[in-house]
């Protein structure tokens, strides 16, 4: 054995086969040493005769099943061979580097001892041994936990002391920083923040750290921290960061304490500064002082080549001893590959040198994360396990780097670590559905909520039990309450506030969250902290679905009253006109035409006129011409009032007349005569109207009136009575229900929708959890699966569903109730017929009668 070295020297050692590469069998292995005279210096030729009298050594006693061929080297610019097997190199960082990158295509195996805060070999390709000198070991491992991916920072606060100096401070702000090809990790920005601890008093210290820590904006420089302090320093910039708020469940604490060795490392004593939601880990020195503690070069070279002809006999035996058992072909097809070597020499060296290797092995580092998230909630578990303890997650030794149990912080990767998270809620679909057997035990916890929890559970790793209250209405409850028996099957805005069993529960912490979809209400949040909103439901109301009016005068329907008012005066008016007009024209005199019959008498002009008006004419026409042009312009009359009758007429059997509908708020208070209205007793929309400073929103509340029963209120809103003002998706449920029951589609909603009510879960106004849940339940929105299992619950279409508004109207077909006024107008026409008929009969027989009493003379 030889002094350590600081500066590195470089020797590569291969082993090869016959240019086929056919079997360890046939060939000796042939080892490459490469040995860096420049980089080396004066150590070059001590080192050489060291490897090359080991090697002497190993061939003998160690690799009794077969031979090994040696090829030395003094420089690194050297071109591979073919049939070199494994580089076992000494170099510096980037000729290291160099030959890695040369000999990866060839599938080499790689034996490397290099210089200090150099990144390691890939380890599942090679062995790298950084040459580190005792107590300057924290650079080598920061960059060894960057470049393995155990921390994945892009930017960090580094808080150090004194026991970092100033050279060490410059090589580990290299280590977080360095960008290289090699690295393959992100470039970290960081923020030195220095504390002057030496020969300070305490007090001055703790007002620098308070100071310091108090200037740290999150936003600007993230939200991972590195305190490379002094064993002392800790507890104190641990109370500091939980009373600024820097400690939660999305910063990262990393302190790593330098001034511990293995008998000076009271870690447990920080536990008690661990709070509910934390995520720290700490990294300290467990180095050992002792005098039989070795290292430096030769050490770790003979115990690589050691390790290396350890494997080769290995392999060199059984793939003697397979072979033996099989055919030349058959072995030809079976035999272990290039790649395939290399990996199985390549892990027993590693298990070799984690068995037996010596070298380094008195310095070691301890890694150890605090478990935190959960454990205050764990009411069933002992007093140890319900508050925070630090648990071992991994070690690093300069030979073999970071050997990791668990990750560095344990809850940034895997969340609660499946710890079980007691809930609460209560029975109140569509948001939280409990079902139950037979015999009233719970099968299933389904709804809204228990989507969104399930999901939570996966996303966080936690499991949970969910603690049921009882809570819903019984049989003795008034008159107000009893229109909502259906609140069994749908949630209401009256079950959304919080009970105050479940606020305690929450408060006390005896469950970890309400797993409830209650209102955000202002004073709720003095007791409770709520979630992002899980849903936000708008407030109509339901109304009778408008009726088509009475289709029996259907044909009165094109003119108005006024109209035909006038049009009956003109049929009336038209008659005596032309008869006076007929009469005393004195045409008929001079071309000696008859006056008698036709429109002689003022009974027939009527007929015609009224003939003319029903475009049938009449039997007789004027001769003259005074008459003709007042028959001709009745007949320009008749065209235009015919012609406007039968467009409107056909307008009116196409689109149905319905009621005027009730669409908005305004509209209803237009009713308040002849519609009453009502709300859900105690909701959220009757709080805010209470104190509403809106004229329409004050007489809403103040003229509401409370039903007698839920029944009666559906009666009356189907009979266009009354309207109901609830939630838009309670009310849906209740137009599915009636339309079930009575299969007719007599409901409609409102078109305005008004007070957006916020529904979400609730947490302890403490917790730390409030922040990530938010985070998650924002990203349910943003991918549309909260909106997808909401519309799971929500009623299905149906042929109500295209109507459930007030403004749509299709096209008619005529049947019979739009023709019914035509065969009451032949009625009535054979009914004044009749009795005109009867008249007649009375008048004739009163004449005769009277004729009969009058003596007539008697003539010859």
């Amino acid at each position: 054995m030889w002094p350590e070295l600081v500066v590195g020297a470089a020797f590569v050692c291969a082993v090869t086969r016959g240019d086929n590469f056919p079997s360890l069998l046939t060939t000796n292995a042939t080892l490459a040493v490469i040995i860096d005279r420049e980089y080396l210096g004066s150590e070059y030729s001590p080192i050489k005769h060291a490897i090359e009298s080991y090697l002497v050594f190993a061939k003998r006693e160690i690799l009794k099943h077969g031979g090994v061929n040696i090829q030395y080297y003094s420089w690194t610019s050297i071109s591979l061979k073919k049939d070199i097997m494994a580089i076992l190199s000494v170099a510096s960082c980037s000729d290291t580097w160099r030959l890695f990158r040369a000999a990866e295509d060839q599938h080499l195996l790689h034996m490397a001892i290099s210089e200090t805060d150099c990144p390691r070999l890939p380890p599942d390709k090679a062995i790298t041994v950084p040459l580190i000198t005792k107590g300057e070991e924290l650079p080598q491992l920061l960059l060894d936990l960057r470049t393995t991916k155990i921390y994945n920072w892009k930017s960090a606060v580094v808080v150090y002391d004194d026991t970092l100096s100033r050279d060490l401070v410059t090589r580990v702000v290299k280590s977080l920083t360095a960008d290289s090809s090699n690295l393959r990790v992100n470039t970290a920005a960081l923020s030195l923040l220095k504390l002057e601890t030496r020969r300070t008093p305490m007090n001055v210290i703790r007002a620098s750290i308070k100071d310091i820590l108090s200037s740290v904006s999150i936003k600007t420089v993230g939200r991972n921290f590195l305190a490379i302090v002094a064993f002392e320093i800790v507890e104190l910039i641990m109370e500091y960061a939980k009373s600024l708020k820097l400690a939660d469940t999305k910063n990262q604490w990393l302190y790593v304490i330098s001034n511990t060795n293995f008998k000076y490392k009271d870690i447990k004593r920080f536990k008690q500064l661990l709070s509910e939601g934390d995520n720290v880990s700490f990294l300290y020195n467990n180095t050992v002082k002792s005098s039989t503690c070795t290292g430096g070069l030769q050490c770790h070279c003979e115990e690589i080549l050691s390790g290396f002809t350890r494997a080769l006999d290995e392999a060199i035996v059984l793939e003697f001893e397979t072979s033996s058992q099989v055919s030349d072909e058959e072995w030809e097809a079976i035999r272990p590959s290039k790649l395939d070597r290399r990996t199985s020499l390549l892990q027993s060296i590693k298990t070799y040198l984690l068995q037996y290797g010596e070298c380094d092995n008195c310095t070691s580092w301890l890694m150890k994360a605090g478990d935190t998230w959960g454990r205050e909630y764990q009411q069933n578990a002992s007093s140890s396990d319900s508050s925070a303890e630090l648990m071992s997650v991994g070690k690093w030794r300069p030979s073999d780097g970071p050997s990791m149990s668990n990750e560095l912080f344990p809850h940034v990767a895997h969340g609660f670590r499946r710890r079980n998270l007691p809930l609460v809620s209560f029975h109140n679909p569509p948001w939280q559905i409990i079902k139950t057997n037979e015999s009233g035990a719970i099968v299933e916890y389904t709804g809204l909520i228990f989507d969104v929890v399930k999901e939570l559970a996966n996303t966080l790793n936690f499991t949970y039990t969910v603690d049921v209250v009882k809570f819903g209405r019984d049989s003795d409850n008034n008159s107000s309450n009893s229109i909502r028996e259906w609140s069994t099957e749908v949630a209401t805005a009256e079950t959304n506030f919080i009970p105050e069993l479940i606020i305690e529960m929450v408060k006390n912490k005896t469950v970890a969250f309400g797993a409830c979809a209650f209102t955000i209400t202002d004073k709720s949040k003095r007791d409770v902290n709520f979630t992002k909103a899980i849903s936000v439901q708008s407030y109509t109301f339901l109304v009778s679905r408008p009726r088509e009016l009475s289709r029996a005068l259907l044909f009165m329907s094109p003119f108005t009253g006024d109209t035909w008012l006038c049009l009956s005066a003109a049929i009336i008016s038209m008659g005596p006109i032309l008869y006076y007009i007929h009469r005393f024209s004195p045409v008929y005199d001079y071309k000696g035409i008859s006056k008698k019959g036709g429109l002689s008498s003022i009974e027939n002009c009527i007929w015609y006129m009224y003939g003319a008006l029903l475009q049938q004419g009449g039997m007789h026409l004027p001769q003259s011409d005074s008459a003709r042009i007042i028959v001709g312009s009745w007949w320009l009359v008749v065209l235009v009032v015919a012609t406007t009758y039968c467009g409107n007429l056909v307008a009116f059997l196409t689109f149905p007349k319905v009621d005027i509908p009730i669409t908005t708020i305004d509209e209803l208070l237009g009713h308040r005569d002849t519609v009453t209205w009502s709300l859900t007793k105690g909701s959220y929309l009757e709080t805010n109207l209470k104190y509403a400073t809106e004229p329409k929103y004050r007489e809403l509340y103040e003229k509401k009136i409370e039903p007698r029963s839920y029944k009666w209120m559906i009666k009356n809103i189907v009979d266009g009575k009354h309207v109901h003002i609830d939630w838009k998706m309670t009310l849906q449920y209740i137009m599915k229900k009636q339309y079930l029951e009575s299969d007719r589609c007599d409901l409609a909603l409102g078109l305005d929708e008004f007070y957006n009510e916020q529904l979400a879960m609730i947490m302890a106004q403490d917790t730390p959890y409030l922040e990530i849940f938010n985070d998650q339940i924002k990203k349910l929105h943003q991918v549309g699966l909260i909106e997808k299992w909401l519309k799971d619950y929500l009623p299905k279409k149906d042929r109500c569903w295209k109507n459930r508004h007030l403004v749509e109207v299709n096209n008619h077909t005529v049947n019979m109730d739009d023709m019914q006024g035509s065969f009451f107008v032949l009625f009535l026409g054979f009914l004044l017929s009749l009795l005109v008929t009867v008249s007649e009969k009375l008048w004739h027989k009163y004449v005769t009668k009277k004729r009969k009493k009058i003596i007539q003379p008697f003539t010859t």
